[in-house]
């Protein structure tokens, strides 16, 4: 078996060959860390952890998915490459990549503007940008928050969006929806560890280098 030295430098080699190796690279990767060979020291671990986090950003999504679905109910997956792969998961993978979070230790709360929210909610046609700049994440993230009810109740809430600013952002930029709809949707809302979510926008923010809003004063 090739030492951890002698694995890392063969990964990088293969990093350094182009987009087209990435989804063999990822694999590659997520075969040792969900194996780890005993022979390895644990130390290493976090040196591949962090190259599997830089492939998965610049893997498409269709490769994130099916990363996603290795992972899933692995209590040992690092939680950062869990995070990498948060969006393409299962509803199930990410309550638990929430519960996981919510664990990890207490961050901050950061209050995006709530009524700046509301305004752009009602006076856009394409509200994505306007939630990625409001709530500070990448606006890849403020797109697939739009596309799933789930993770745009983990982004409000972990940005600090009340409850019922979200009600009222998911009723005016979503498609025409019932009360038990409405209802199901604040239902994900309350669900969300709050901690376990502004740990999820903390790393969205700090990964892409995207800075957090500045909240408007009253």
């Amino acid at each position: 078996m090739p030492t951890p030295k002698e694995r890392l430098t063969h990964l990088l080699e293969l990093a350094a060959s182009g987009a087209a190796e990435r989804g063999a690279l990822a694999g590659e990767v997520a075969d040792l860390l969900l194996d780890w060979p005993a022979q390895y020291p644990a130390a290493m671990r976090a040196t591949f952890e962090a190259l599997l986090e830089k492939i998965i950003r610049e893997m498409d999504a269709r490769g994130r998915m099916a990363l996603a679905v290795r992972f899933e109910g692995r209590e040992g997956a690092p939680l950062g490459v869990l995070n990498a792969l948060f969006l393409e998961a299962t509803p199930a993978a990410k309550e638990s990549i929430l519960a996981r979070n919510d664990a990890a230790g207490f961050v901050e709360a950061d209050r995006a503007d709530c009524a700046a929210l509301l305004t752009a909610s009602r006076t856009t046609t394409n509200f994505a940008p306007a939630l990625g700049r409001l709530t500070g994440v990448p606006d890849s993230v403020a797109e697939a928050a739009m596309a799933d009810p789930q993770t745009l109740a983990v982004l409000a809430k972990g940005a600090g969006v009340n409850r019922a600013t979200f009600s009222a952002v998911a009723i005016l930029t979503g498609p025409p929806c019932t009360v038990q709809e409405n209802f199901a949707m604040l239902t994900l809302f309350d669900q969300v560890p709050e901690n376990g979510a502004r740990r999820m926008v903390q790393y969205w923010r700090g990964r892409c280098g995207v800075p957090a809003p500045v909240e408007r004063a009253a």
